[in-house]
């Protein structure tokens, strides 16, 4: 549930897009929820456009590509104590002796946005639900984009 004003300051940070589909989007009933509402969807081919929105606020971060090692993420901080050639060399030594560095790299996530070829494209909708809910005014938003996955074996 996301406050109106949020969603207007964010199509204001966007340069007010113009929406790519308007539809009327019918349901079943929750108590909460309406029986049918106007769903808006704005669509983004440029990833810059939605990071310098996002920038503009301190509540959502977008990371472009992260690093993984099993379920646990890599930082750039870690990632720097491994491009040190003394910690490489001691990350080495230690391999040697059984035990395995910290920050082995197993999987890249990373988000796809642009123009593919022919009718191939990846592209960031923005999804408004304006008056879905009944009994506040809130709404419901929707960020949907592509994330591409690596897995380094």
């Amino acid at each position: 549930m996301v406050p109106t004003k949020y969603f207007q300051q964010l199509l204001k940070d966007l340069n007010n897009p113009q929406p790519h589909a308007v539809r009327s989007q019918h349901h079943w009933r929750a108590p909460i929820f309406s029986s049918s509402t106007r769903k808006v969807t704005y669509r983004f081919f440029d990833l810059s456009e939605i990071t310098h929105a996002l920038a503009k606020q301190n509540i959502l971060s977008l990371t472009e590509r992260v690093k993984w090692n099993g379920d646990l993420q890599i930082t750039e901080q870690d990632e720097e104590e491994e491009a040190d050639p003394r910690q490489a060399l001691l990350a080495a030594r230690s391999k040697a002796h059984g035990s395995s560095p910290k920050t082995r790299i197993t999987c890249m996530s990373n988000l796809v946005v642009g123009y593919g070829e022919g009718r191939a494209t990846r592209e960031v909708d923005i999804i408004w639900w304006p008056n879905l809910y009944n009994t506040v005014i809130l709404g419901k938003m929707c960020i949907r984009l592509y994330v591409n996955r690596v897995q380094l074996v």
